[in-house]
């Protein structure tokens, strides 16, 4: 960290002449930091830990992290809205606001907590976590008012100083987490850690507020100010509160139904690789604005070429990439979590399936054309489905079945957003979707990772070794097929060699 007060979080100085995209870019990286950070942590964990201490610690953090999201109720993003409307002098007072809130929700969710930490803890392998339950109750009050502050600095255009932050907290986190490993007792010692870290961020934000609002007194806001804060956060936090649950109902199931270390593999399984729905989400975000104005000029035509064309480029990226990880999750698992994770291949495989579907950003599109309803939708309906089939399906299927409802759930999703795409615009559903292209695309990239597969399979050598060859290979096969059948057009052939320097 520079030791320049420009570049700390705590300057009063606004960032001049920095531009939009930059300053999206630099909070961009400060989160792949963070989720970096984490996916170290967890590698670590699984590597240093016995299967039943690492179900323990992940059962917390799940439990937590379920109160979390529901506590938030969508006040940390309101913080743009506000700061925009209210007057600047007011900032302080609604950040005061803000924070008070999030604190008496804290200890409504310390509550909550305990009933779901109690109730599910009563599981066989799990008695020890409700020992600990009380440290996540007096962690979810020292971290939940402190969330909206590196929102609280982008409004206040410190970008550079809300990236920091994020980054001091990750690397908090990652060494709250890790250096446990070498006590005894890491689980209790995880858990005190924890505490340790949302204590100190506790106070560190308190020194960045102060110091941001240095010498402002707090203006008094207008009448009826939280009831109209509520009535833009709370339909705000709908769908992302579904979304989030929907992520998480997996595991609960899996934790009751199934054995501990079954919930451990699970655990470290049950999960879709990041970058690739950051793929479409990052030309999404480019293509917004000019989706807006197709759409608001009422040029249909350039709104479905512009929105088709995306799709074709993002599939010819993401598809072959899930296939890769569906080929290669068992070494993929074992290279990252050991050998002891093996099994934890089956319900990532299944999950990498999901991935298939992001070859868009639907929700961007339905922004586009201000058809914003049908995300929440969308969120409950995903989470209705999959809550329905988890039970049956784990009963029936063992560790596959959440997984595989999870798909299900999701292609439900995704045909119920492009219909109501396809409706609003008024066309017919391959309007909304190049789906000839689209199976087209899926089958070269299918074709030559079942033999891959197989292969691989029969191959005796390091499991680095396997995955590194088996990825070559398979991306040169999928890029000749691709060029063979025309999926990678020449132009877009040509921009990927110059990326890679291979032409001028």
């Amino acid at each position: 960290m520079s030791n320049s007060n420009k570049d700390t979080p705590t300057d009063n100085a606004p960032e001049k002449g920095m531009s939009l995209t930059r300053k999206a870019g630099i909070v961009t990286i400060s989160r792949a930091v963070t989720l970096t950070a984490q996916l170290l942590a967890t590698i670590i964990l699984t590597r240093s830990l016995p299967k039943e201490d690492f179900s323990l610690i992940s059962f917390l953090l799940l439990v937590y992290a379920t109160v979390q999201t529901f506590g938030q109720l969508g006040l940390p993003d309101s913080v743009f809205y506000f700061f925009e409307k209210l007057p600047k002098e007011s900032r302080k007072s609604i950040t005061l606001l803000i924070g008070k809130l999030l604190l008496y929700f804290a200890l409504i969710g310390t509550a909550v907590l305990f009933l779901i930490g109690w109730f599910s803890a009563s599981k066989e392998g799990f008695q020890e976590a409700r020992m600990l339950l009380w440290v996540f109750m007096l962690l979810l009050v020292f971290e939940l008012p402190t969330i909206p502050l590196p929102n609280v600095l982008i409004a206040l255009d410190k970008a550079k100083g809300a990236a920091w932050l994020n980054v001091i907290v990750g690397i908090s986190q990652f060494l709250a987490i890790t250096l446990p490993v070498l006590f005894n007792q890491p689980v209790a010692v995880i858990a005190y850690g924890l505490l340790v870290y949302g204590f100190l961020r506790l106070l560190f934000s308190a020194a960045i507020f102060f110091r941001q609002f240095r010498g402002e007194k707090a203006a008094p806001l207008p009448k009826g100010i939280i009831r109209e804060l509520f009535s833009y956060s709370v339909p705000l936090s709908i769908a992302q509160i579904f979304w989030s649950i929907n992520r998480q109902i997996d595991k609960y199931v899996v934790q009751w139904f199934l054995p501990v270390t079954v919930f451990a593999e699970y655990t470290v399984g049950a999960w879709e690789i990041p970058i690739i729905p950051t793929i479409a989400y990052s030309v999404a975000s480019v293509m917004m604005p000019q989706l807006v104005n197709y759409h608001l000029k009422g040029e249909k035509e350039k709104l479905l070429s512009l929105w088709f064309s995306s799709i074709r480029k993002v599939s010819a990226i993401v598809l072959p990439l899930v296939m890769v990880f569906i080929v290669t999750a068992d070494e993929f698992i074992v290279m990252l979590f050991s050998k002891e994770y093996i099994n934890a291949a089956l319900p990532f495989r299944i999950y990498s399936l999901i991935l298939l579907q992001r070859v868009a950003s639907y929700s961007s599109m339905q922004k586009a054309i201000g058809s914003t309803k049908v995300i929440t939708y969308a969120a409950i309906y995903i989470f209705v489905i999959n809550g329905v089939l988890c039970i049956p399906f784990v009963l029936w299927l063992g560790v596959a079945g959440p997984p595989l409802a999870s798909v299900i759930a999701n292609t439900f999703t995704w045909w119920y957003s492009l219909s109501k795409i396809q409706k609003a615009l008024k066309v017919t559903f391959r309007e909304v979707f190049p789906i000839a292209h689209y199976l087209k695309t899926l089958a070269v990239a299918a074709l030559p990772a079942l033999p891959l597969f197989l292969l691989k399979n029969q191959l005796d050598m390091a499991v680095s070794l396997k995955f590194a060859l088996t990825v070559v290979l398979y991306l040169a096969g999928y890029l000749l097929l691709a060029r063979l059948t025309k999926v990678i057009g020449q132009e877009d052939w040509e921009r990927m060699l110059r990326a890679v320097k291979l032409r001028p």
